[in-house]
Order: C-alpha cells, then structure tokens, then sequence
C-alpha cells in the first residue's frame, strides 16, 4: 500500500510541465481516458473495455474530461514529470500523443487521488513470427530451411501423402501429422537453440539446426 500510495503523490505532486503535448494523430492506437462527472476515472481501450496492460509503443490517448472538479492526470512509476493532464478546471476533450516504453505507470484524479487512480502497464511487443515450411510427398519429407534463427515461427505443413506423415522433434517440440492426414495444417511453434529432426515415421532422417 505504501509503494501505490508513494506513487500516486509523486504523479500528483510532480511539475506541472506535461511531457506530450496535446496533439490527434490517427495513425496511433488510441486509449480512451473517462473523469467525472461523479467520483469516477477509468482508462479503456479504442473499443471500450478497460485496460490495464497495453503493447509498449507510441498512443493517441484522448482524454473525455467531464467535470470542472476533477482532471486525468498520468505518469509513470520512474518519471519525475506527468505525461498528461487535463487540468482540473477543464471540462471537454483532449488529446495526448504519448511514449510508452516498458514498465509501470499511474493514473488520478488531483484533488481526490485517494479515490480515483488505476494503474497501467506497458509490455514488450509479442515476437513476430518467421515463417518456416514443410513438405510431405510419396517420397521425400523436406523442409524449407535447414539452419535457423531461434524465435517464434510460423510452420505450415503441406502432406500429400496417405502413408506417409510429418514429424518434427526436438528441445521443446513433439508435433506430427497422422499417416492418414492428407491436406495442409499451420503450426506456431518456439524453436530454441539445438538440433532437431523431421520426416515420416519412424525415420526421421531431417536435421534442423537451430542457433
């Protein structure tokens, strides 16, 4: 409690100057932030629900400012300055273009911080995928790569085969088609460093290395 509330008086009592000026960039992924009228503040998405855990990156937040009691103001946990405030006078719209790096952040109400304050954090953006393909015939397994990257990929399986399957297997990983399966299926998969092997059962003869 004592952490929440030392961050709270820090994001309130900070200087005055706001880090990001006010500015629309529709081109952003937006945050919507609600004050007022009554003894409410919330942070919400562009469709409405409430956050609590963003992608870190760039944001338009516009800010609905709906009493001359209260004001949105928003920092993070290590800044020494607000990156927003409405102001507490202000009733009407604003709009913020803001940086939201990795960590944790704050949002209150000035005069009624006690009551009216939510949290946010900010997370590293999900690994993109690689992608990575497989082919089953009447007589070959191949792979469209044989040295790779570790990281998050995107395996897609074509088997044209009825008596043949694929199977790759190695750190972390144990997937096969069945001999039957015929057609083409999709795998997310995380390939950590080390070798692993493919083909049709039992012989898998492929080698996939992964560094």
């Amino acid at each position: 409690m004592r952490t929440s509330l030392a961050l709270l008086l820090a994001l309130i009592l900070a200087p005055l100057a706001v880090a990001a000026a006010p500015g629309a960039r529709t081109d952003l992924p937006r945050l919507v932030a609600t004050v007022g009228p009554g003894f409410t503040i919330g942070l919400a998405d562009a469709r409405g629900a409430h956050v609590d855990v963003v992608t870190a990156g760039r944001y338009e937040v516009l800010v609905h400012d709906l009493s001359a009691e209260h004001n949105f103001a928003f920092g993070s946990k290590t800044g020494t300055a607000l990156m927003i405030d409405s102001g507490v006078e202000f009733v009407g719209d604003k709009t913020f273009t803001v940086d939201l790096p990795r960590g944790f952040y704050a949002y209150a109400c000035s005069p009624h911080w006690q009551i009216m304050n939510g949290r946010l954090t900010a997370v590293a953006p999900e690994a993109a995928t690689k992608p990575l393909s497989a082919t089953v015939g009447a007589r070959s397994v191949t792979l469209s790569a044989t040295r790779i990257a570790a990281g998050k990929y995107r395996l897609v399986v074509a088997d044209r085969s009825r008596t043949r399957n694929f199977h790759l297997l190695g750190p972390g990983v144990n997937r096969s088609t069945g001999k039957a399966f015929s057609g083409s299926v999709t795998w997310t998969l995380q390939l950590g460093a080390g070798t692993y092997r493919f083909g049709s059962d039992p012989r898998l003869t492929g080698r996939l290395v992964v560094r």
